[in-house]
């Protein structure tokens, strides 16, 4: 073997001993005792009072709609409104040929004067015949039929008065009004139709200020809250004082809050929910009769409750889990996991930087530290960690790196 030859084999050799020491040495290391632990954030649990809201699809309509209907027989001469505009009470909406019915008053006007005049012919009767009948020059009888032609007469003008009263309501009721403010909808009958008050509506009329919102609380909802209130995990205000709040379908909240003021003690036999009704103020106009939107109950309170965010809540076949900080062998602070079951969410205020949390019922206790951040970086359960507070300077020796 030459110079160069034996050169190279020994460098070959001192190389091959090198990368066989370090795989020795790795293999001798403890399958955990080398890894480092990885760098979560953790929240310690504390009992507090958390707001309890319920949400529901609901539809809005009107506090009220009534028909508009004409209660004369005649023409309708005009229409006298814009079809979907805003009427205010006392406007005039359609009005009815009132030829006929100023003639019928005119006749009913003149019947009274008849009656009249017959009363004061009477009347003079009776006061001619009196002084007669006192000195005997008549029977008391003649008296006695003068009198009782003055009280028919009497009686008659009575009846030509209510007459004259009813020509006068029928004429009135020529011109159709709005009984209430509100928005009226389309036409249902043309000018120059006749109609009578069994001839159908003529349009429909709808108060929107206030409204009403309608939603369904399922069966398991109402069930869950009258559990929750029984043993005290619940607390809410009476109905008339709950507050309720809607979102509108495009997300965008709704400036004025309604009040919930019904809830049906029977459960629909088709879908087996419970009818409620909020009222809703509607002062601009900005929700119409028919729209879906998102009602949400407030006012209500958990006392004591338990939630973590909702970032922290994973899931697997056996279902819901959190990361807890827990102590190993050796003192080590590892990733336990543990099964919860949850409530209803909760959302805070956004002025707390508080995102949405998720209320415990079984699983945790107070004191609890459970991980919220930097649950990528647990690869299994027992997996060492090192704990710090959320929103604090993140550790640059621990080996976890940053989540992306």
């Amino acid at each position: 073997m030459t110079t160069t030859e034996k050169i190279l084999a020994t460098g070959l050799a001192l190389g091959l001993c090198t990368i066989l020491a370090g795989c020795g040495n790795n293999a001798s290391e403890p399958a955990g005792g080398g890894m480092a632990a990885a760098q979560v954030s953790a929240v310690e649990l504390q009992p507090r009072d958390l707001p309890a809201r319920f949400e529901y699809v609901g539809r809005l309509e009107a506090s009220r709609e009534i028909e508009i209907r004409p209660r004369v027989t005649g023409l309708i001469e005009q229409r006298l409104f814009e079809e979907g505009g805003r009427i205010k009470a006392g406007d005039t909406l359609f009005r009815i040929d009132a030829a006929p019915f100023a003639a019928h008053k005119r006749a009913a006007a003149a019947a009274l004067a008849e009656a009249r005049a017959r009363v004061a012919q009477t009347e003079r009767e009776v006061r001619r015949l009196t002084p007669l009948a006192s000195a005997q020059a008549i029977s008391q009888r003649e008296l006695d039929d003068a009198v009782s032609d003055n009280e028919q007469a009497r009686a008659a003008v009575a009846v030509a008065e209510a007459e004259l009263a009813q020509a006068q309501l029928e004429l009135d009721y020529t011109e159709v009004k709005a009984p209430l403010s509100g928005r009226i909808g389309r036409a249902l009958q043309v000018e120059g139709a006749l109609v009578s008050p069994t001839s159908g509506p003529l349009a429909y009329l709808a108060q929107i200020d206030p409204l009403y919102v309608r939603f369904s609380i399922p069966e398991n909802d109402r069930l869950a809250i009258d559990r929750q209130l029984a043993e005290g995990s619940l607390v809410m205000p009476p109905a008339d004082q709950a507050r309720v709040t809607v979102r509108l379908g495009d997300g965008t909240p709704y400036a004025h809050p309604g009040v919930f003021d019904y809830s049906d003690y029977r459960s629909d036999s088709q879908t087996g929910a419970f009818e409620s009704r909020a009222t809703l103020p509607n002062p601009d106009a900005q929700l119409n009769p028919g729209q879906f939107v998102r009602v949400q109950v407030q006012g209500g309170i958990m006392p004591g409750a338990l939630a973590v965010p909702q970032r922290a809540v994973q899931e697997d076949a056996q279902g819901k889990f959190v990361y807890v900080i827990g102590q190993g062998e050796q003192g080590m602070t590892i990733a336990l996991a543990k099964h919860i079951e949850v409530g209803r969410w909760v959302d805070l205020p956004a002025d707390t930087g508080s995102e949405r949390l998720w209320v415990i019922r079984d699983g945790l206790a107070a004191g609890d530290r459970v991980i919220v951040d930097g649950t990528a970086r647990i690869f299994f359960p027992g997996m060492p960690v090192q704990a710090q507070e959320p929103g604090a300077a993140p550790d640059t020796q621990a080996g976890g790196g940053e989540d992306h």
